[in-house]
């Protein structure tokens, strides 16, 4: 190992509040050396430490515990599939999550958190419209969960980062990648999101204000492509780590300060509706003003875009879909 090198290897029976510097574990479901060595392969010019420990499927809620003990988010390698749900969702509560699909054994996994009862906020993203079970796409619209297709997040890849802005959980399966930048074994698609695309999502869904762990499936490639596929992971990783590095936890609605927000007020006219907008001055991040129905104002996450949409006379989709999540 380069003594340079941001990511150091542990035995996971190390993790504890007590690791010096570190912003993350990941955690490898069994032996997989070839993402460890891409891993040690990259550079950082920020001085913090990642650490990566290896364990088996059946210790890995353990493993998850003593990293939610460390006050650490986890990053889990789970292979080809993901991990069952109690493990990633151990009957804990959790407001947010997050999945980029990528293949048809992703259905099981849509229909299961469609129906969990716990969770509050979900969002899809890049998903590709002819690989989506329609009756999953319906089960989301019902409960208001986000989705965002491929197109969409091509058009502007930084409408995605509110939607996991209030992430605590994430699955990405490496599946949704195009085959020509990860040419996995079995479940390859010729058209998916470009190598920079996950590794940007992959950045902002580290950049979540309340994340605590992130699953990476899909990873099962042909001997010819272990390589490439392996430095991919490694990218997303990496990303990972410096989207929890550069992050500000920032909470508009418990802070009213002018020097770290700015509101901006639009109106739609006499008889339109008046949207409250806040934006962050340190990291540019967008919130709007949605009234709940007790009274009070829901701040939700939101683009300039949604903004601008504002200031030429329309209601942002997004306000619609937020206003009638929380009032009908």
């Amino acid at each position: 190992m380069k003594e340079d090198t941001i990511f150091e290897e542990i035995s996971a029976g190390a993790i504890s509040p007590q690791m010096p510097h570190c912003k993350a574990i990941v955690i490898n479901v069994g032996e997989m050396k070839g993402i460890t060595a891409a891993l040690q392969e990259l550079f950082s010019t920020q001085n913090y430490r990642i650490y990566v420990a290896n364990t088996t499927l059946s210790k890995l809620p353990a493993v998850l515990e003593r990293c939610r003990e460390a006050g650490v988010p986890a990053i889990v390698n789970c292979g080809k599939e993901p991990a069952a749900p109690p493990v990633w969702h151990p009957g804990k509560p959790y407001t947010s999550a997050a999945v980029v699909p990528g293949s048809k054994a992703n259905g099981d996994l849509l229909d299961f958190i469609s129906e969990d009862p716990m969770l509050q906020s979900f969002a899809v993203i890049g998903y590709q419209g002819y690989r989506m079970d329609p009756q999953i796409l319906v089960k989301l619209q019902k409960r208001y969960f986000e989705q965002m297709r491929l197109g969409t997040l091509r058009d502007d890849i930084t409408l995605c980062e509110p939607l996991v802005r209030e992430c605590s959980r994430a699955l990405i399966d490496m599946r949704s990648v195009r085959y020509s930048d990860y040419p996995c074994s079995n479940d390859a698609n010729p058209n998916g999101m470009y190598a920079e695309e996950i590794c940007t999502a992959a950045r902002y869904i580290g950049m979540s204000n309340r994340l605590e762990s992130i699953f990476l499936y899909g990873e099962e490639c042909s001997k010819n492509q272990l390589t490439i596929c392996y430095k991919l992971i490694a990218e997303v990783i990496w990303h990972i780590c410096e989207g929890i590095l550069s992050n500000i936890a920032e909470y508009p609605e418990y802070e009213d300060n002018e020097d770290y927000f700015e509101k901006k007020m639009v109106s739609l006219g006499e008889s339109g509706q008046n949207i409250s907008f806040t934006t962050s001055c340190s990291t540019g991040r967008w919130w709007m003003e949605i009234p709940g129905p007790d009274g009070g104002t829901i701040f939700v996450p939101c683009s300039k875009s949604d903004y601008k949409c504002a200031c030429s006379g329309e209601i942002p989709i997004r306000w619609l879909f937020f206003y009638q999540k929380y009032n009908l």
